[in-house]
């Protein structure tokens, strides 16, 4: 009966550390050099943690600071490598919109959504 208990254990322990594995595939760091506007939201010149979630045309992206969310909008996500080794912000400098993050192995642009909202 010990035994038992401890495989348990040993099993749920591995699904937790798995499932928190692949949580950090999906967040990167980003650097902001100027003020943006994202969505309905304006983006300070910081530091921003983003997490996605989906794929293609269906995906959303969070830019947050520490635990406070700053603003969650659409995106549409290509998994194809950037070829870029470091993290590459594109904005529009006529509008100071950001258009497009890209990361070595996938990019997100971010398109003139309607539904994309500021927290």
């Amino acid at each position: 009966m010990k035994v038992g208990k401890f495989t348990l254990t040993a099993v749920a322990l591995t699904l937790l550390s798995v499932s928190g594995w692949a949580s950090d595939k999906m967040r990167a760091t980003v650097h902001i050099f100027d003020v943006v506007t994202v969505g309905s939201a304006r983006l300070a010149a910081e530091e921003y943690t983003i997490r996605w979630s989906g794929t293609g045309s269906n995906a959303e992206v969070t830019f947050a600071q520490g635990r406070k969310i700053i603003a969650t909008v659409p995106a549409q996500v290509d998994q194809v490598r950037s070829g870029y080794s470091n993290t590459v912000v594109e904005t529009d400098r006529r509008t100071n919109t950001l258009t497009k993050i890209a990361l070595p192995k996938q990019s997100f642009s971010f398109g003139s959504n309607p539904d994309i909202s500021g927290n």
